[in-house]
């Protein structure tokens, strides 16, 4: 009997899985996608799964227990803080993740949304097409040259210290914060180590955050560290929406504690209608859309059927995020590309 690989849509989800299916079709497997309005209706049709592709809904522990035989968990990004991965591990499921195909087009999207907010791309922009070309000048203050301007990192894996190369193109200072990288990797990168968090927000003109989520990290950016900007310091952050403090960050924008902010991910996906981020004139907003590109969009979907095809074979994925779970998994050698 061939294998059951299913992915649970998010309503306008493409059924197009010829990408996933690529590593797959030499099992005899395909990815289905399923249809479910409710949790209830997921579980019912993943059940007898034997590798999940998250989608739609949260593995949760509930779901994640109701898997009779799942092997493995395949998430097309790298955040995983919708998979439970201690239900995961307890069940012997791998759970793996494509930290690496992105990274490029993460960095690029925030040294995008820095360039916006430096240079007022929005309101300028929409002074332009809304015939207020001379009502313009109010948006150009403050406008910091960026050239020899500080960025500050929060975290320094693989895509802030690409962050950091493209900012030093531009001259930039870069000073980071990441007590679990070595200083070597600092020192390659030509980036001052900064041990205090706060001080980074303090010292920067610009703080770029790429935290991933989990309990240590979650609203760790908070008020303490808006307060301690620069009046004329703006706020990236392309890591996790739930890792700032949004109502702080509101806060601080409002007492013009720091200048605006570059946002691709919020605390609540999608935004309610009434978030005052909305309303804001300094504040550039998108759509959690920063890893997106058209050679991105189909070489992480490869990588998934790839991770699942190896495991399912018994062999090792590239990516394993709950390394526990080998203690109970015993997986061979990867397969050769």
């Amino acid at each position: 009997m061939p294998f059951k690989i299913v992915r649970a849509g998010f309503g306008n989800s493409r059924s197009d899985t010829r990408y996933e299916d690529e590593a797959l079709r030499p099992l005899g497997a395909s990815v289905q996608t399923i249809d479910a309005d409710s949790e209830d209706a997921y579980i019912a049709q993943v059940n007898d799964a034997d590798a999940v592709l998250p989608g739609r809904f949260a593995l949760n522990a509930r779901v994640i227990n109701a898997l009779e035989k799942c092997k493995v968990i395949s998430s097309g990004g790298v955040g995983v803080d919708r998979i439970d991965l201690d239900a995961a591990t307890a069940k012997g499921i791998v759970v793996t993740n494509v930290p690496d195909v992105f990274i490029e087009e993460v960095a690029v999207h925030a040294m995008m949304l820095l360039l916006c907010c430096a240079k007022k791309t929005i309101p300028l922009d929409r002074a332009v097409r809304e015939n207020r070309w001379r009502e313009s000048r109010k948006y150009m203050s403050p406008m910091p040259r960026v050239v020899g301007d500080t960025l500050g990192l929060v975290a320094f894996g693989n895509i802030p210290r690409l962050v950091a190369k493209k900012a030093q193109g531009f001259d930039m200072k870069v000073i980071a914060w990441d007590p679990f990288v070595s200083d070597d990797l600092f020192q390659k990168a030509g980036v001052e180590r900064v041990a205090d968090l706060i001080d980074v927000f303090r010292r920067s003109d610009f703080v770029s955050a790429h935290l991933p989520l989990n309990p240590a990290t979650k609203g760790l950016l908070s008020y303490e560290c808006f307060s301690a900007m620069k009046p004329t310091a703006y706020f990236i952050n392309c890591g996790r929406g739930p890792t700032h403090n949004e109502a702080d960050l509101i806060r601080a924008l409002q007492e013009k504690k720091l200048a605006g902010a570059g946002l691709d991910v919020m605390e609540i996906e999608p935004t309610r209608p009434d978030n005052p981020l909305h309303s804001m004139d300094n504040v550039v907003l998108t759509p959690h859309s920063a890893s997106i590109s058209d050679w991105a969009d189909v070489e992480r979907r490869r990588r998934v059927g790839q991770e699942v095809a190896a495991v399912l074979q018994g062999r090792m994925p590239r990516s394993v995020v709950n390394k526990a779970v080998l203690e109970k998994v015993k997986l061979g050698e990867p397969i050769k590309a």
